[in-house]
This record gives structure tokens, C-alpha cells and sequence, in this order.
């Protein structure tokens, strides 16, 4: 019976059109080989995310009629969020900004010197060094993950718009004036 439900209920998620984030369609990334360049720990997520894909290549050297993503100026940040009765730190915001930008197998540059800034909150507790510092690590590879994440939906968006913009341009006609 149980094994009954757990069927009706797939077959219904598929059948509303429900995908996991990045598995629907558009969610792939749209070129069959990357390059990706930069050697920080975002530059390494992208590289491991497009080699799990299985319809990517990656090569090892930026090339004509490959697609290039570049990483560049990843670093991390921590503020003060709030502040307790006492006047000690009870908060801190965490923020990760990078610049990337992404050129299509075309060599049409899609994004140019992007920025892209993730922040999250975290409580701040004084007896617990320790923990504060794993927590804090944790949260700068999650914020890693969620930008590799990010830079490859958006790249996907972005060849999509590319295709609509050749695609809806008119091609003079010989003889016609330009309507341009």
C-alpha cells in the first residue's frame, strides 16, 4: 500500500511539472564544453557541477567555440548584525562576493564582469568559540555552493535570452530598405 502511494505521488509531481532546481528544462547548462577560469573555491564548485552534469565537457584551456566562464575576486566578509543589551555581538552577517563573467561558444560575451554578493545571518555565541568558527566555515561553503549554483542558472538564462535576441532579429532583405 505504501509503496502504492509513494508511485501515485511521483507520478503526480511529475505530472505538475515539478523539477528539483537546476533539473528542469532550461536548467541545464546550455553548451556541451566549458572552460572555467579561476582558482579560487567557487571556480573549483562550477568545474565539479558541470563534470556531474554528463553533458558537459570541460576542457583545460579557453579555446574558440567553447564556452568560458571566468571567476575572479571571490572573498568573504563578516559584519556586525546585532548587538545584545550589553554591547557584545550577538549576530554577525556573513557575505560572499565574487566577479565572473561568461563568454558563449560564439564569443559573445553574456555577462561581463558581473558581481554577484550572498549574505547570510548567523547567531554569535561567546561561550562557544569553537562552534562559532565550523559555523562560520559552513556557511561560506554553502554560500560557494548557492554561487556556482546561481552562475550556472544564470548563464542558462542568459544563452536563452541570446538565442531569442538572433532569433526575433529581422535579416535585411536584398533590395528592401533597413527597417531598423
Amino acid at each position: 500500500m505504501r509503496l502504492l502511494a509513494l508511485l501515485v505521488l511521483a507520478a503526480a509531481l511529475t505530472a505538475c511539472g515539478f523539477h528539483l532546481r537546476g533539473q528542469g528544462p532550461g536548467g541545464q547548462f546550455p553548451y556541451s564544453t566549458a572552460y572555467v577560469n579561476g582558482s579560487g573555491p567557487v571556480a573549483a564548485q562550477l568545474r565539479q557541477n558541470l563534470q556531474l552534469l554528463g553533458n558537459v565537457t570541460l576542457v583545460s584551456a579557453a579555446r574558440s567555440g567553447v564556452a568560458q566562464v571566468d571567476v575572479s575576486n571571490e572573498r568573504s566578509e563578516r559584519k556586525v548584525g546585532t548587538l545584545n543589551s550589553s554591547g557584545r555581538v550577538s549576530e554577525y552577517r556573513m557575505f560572499y562576493i565574487l566577479t565572473y563573467r561568461v563568454i558563449s561558444p560564439e564569443g559573445e560575451e553574456l555577462a561581463g564582469n558581473s558581481e554577484l554578493r550572498l549574505n547570510r545571518d548567523y547567531t554569535y555565541d561567546e561561550n562557544n568559540a569553537l562552534g562559532n568558527e565550523a559555523q562560520e566555515q559552513m556557511l561560506i561553503r554553502d554560500m560557494q555552493q548557492a554561487a556556482a549554483q546561481q552562475i550556472l542558472r544564470r548563464t542558462a538564462a542568459l544563452a536563452r535570452q541570446a538565442a531569442t535576441r538572433t532569433a526575433v532579429t529581422p535579416t535585411p532583405q536584398p533590395g528592401l530598405p533597413d527597417a531598423r
